[in-house]
């Protein structure tokens, strides 16, 4: 679903400075048309700068963790110039996590903040220099729909870097089907295993009401885990 790379900002970000609060830094930023107007909306990643989330380090990873919070702000392009649409905290991880302090940054060094075909998609990975052999990476797709960004996709794809076993699951939500490639493996010439089955319960989730940093469907909201 989507995997053609899509437009990042490419002219200064000194155009959004007045769209990051005080206090907070520019570290993400796409453009593109999500409302359909034929105008360049934009999408912001903005994180704090406070020394009081940096974290010392005494064993593997990083010897200083930043846990400084994101938050993703989206712009809609009108004649009078940007305003805010939205903007959400406890959406993204941070560029550290102190349980695992091993883990690359899921979303500048592994993953990415895109727009395209007029859609949002936010990509996580997850990569750990010690303690685990497996990466993963998810993508989301969010359609802008009845005044809200809808999730109508998500991917997910687990492997392993020592025994090359890999799978992958993909969501459409609005068809409400799911399809699981497994036995999958990158290092031999293997046949996997493909299959589909209908996703259960709402299949209707919002970029405003979600998380998107999620273990379990059973964290606050990550029920659409499925």
């Amino acid at each position: 679903m989507l995997l053609a790379a899509g437009s990042t900002l490419a002219e200064s970000p000194t155009q959004f400075e007045g769209w990051v609060p005080s206090g907070w830094k520019l570290i993400s930023s796409a453009m593109g048309d999500l409302n359909h107007d034929g105008t360049d909306d934009a999408v912001l990643v903005v994180e704090e700068v406070n020394a009081e989330n940096l974290h010392q380090n005494d064993g593997f990873g990083e010897p200083v963790l930043n846990l400084n919070p994101r938050r993703l702000i989206v712009l809609f392009n009108t004649q009078s110039g940007y305003r805010e649409f939205l903007s959400i905290d406890n959406l993204l991880p941070s560029e550290h996590d102190q349980e695992n302090p091993c883990l690359a940054d899921p979303l500048l060094r592994e993953g990415g903040l895109s727009i395209i075909g007029g859609r949002i998609v936010v990509e996580l990975g997850t990569w750990l220099s010690c303690g685990s052999y497996g990466a993963a990476r998810q993508k989301f797709i969010f359609r802008f729909e009845d005044d809200r960004f809808r999730l109508i996709g998500y991917d997910y794809s687990e492997f392993s870097r020592s025994t090359g076993e890999m799978s992958e699951y993909s969501v459409n939500y609005l068809t409400g089907r799911k399809k699981a490639i497994t036995g999958d493996n990158m290092f031999e010439d293997v046949t996997p295993s493909v299959s589909w089955s209908r996703i259960s319960g709402p299949d209707k989730f919002y970029l405003d009401d979600i998380s998107l940093h999620c273990y379990s469907g059973d964290e606050p909201g990550c029920n659409w885990i499925k």
